[in-house]
């Protein structure tokens, strides 16, 4: 116990560093949602519409990655036992969606 006491700051430390930078991995990728309130009002509508459309609740569905053409959406189906999650790509233009390749 007592070696655990002299180490805890560290571990303290550590645990906060890698828990930042797990953070700052997901802000960055969702940085043109904080930055751009056209892009974010333009995502809410067209994830809303593709929900809709595809009968998906919106609680399953999350953004993986997003750019000025596409939303990557990861999508839960809530079934009984595992849940299996679909990755779809859905473009700004032309409101398409088609399944990710490199998930």
């Amino acid at each position: 116990m007592e070696k655990l006491n002299s180490h805890q700051w560290p571990i303290f430390w550590i645990t906060v560093a890698v828990i930042t930078f797990a953070l700052a991995c997901r802000l960055w990728t969702l940085l043109p949602l904080y930055t751009d309130p056209a892009l974010r009002s333009r995502t809410q509508t067209l994830i809303q519409a593709t929900a809709k459309r595809e009968g998906w609740l919106l609680s399953g569905v999350s953004i993986g990655a997003i750019d000025a053409e596409k939303i990557q959406l990861h999508y839960r189906s809530y079934v009984r036992g595992e849940d299996p999650i679909s990755c779809y790509n859905v473009y700004f233009s032309t409101g398409l969606l088609s399944t990710c390749e490199d998930f």
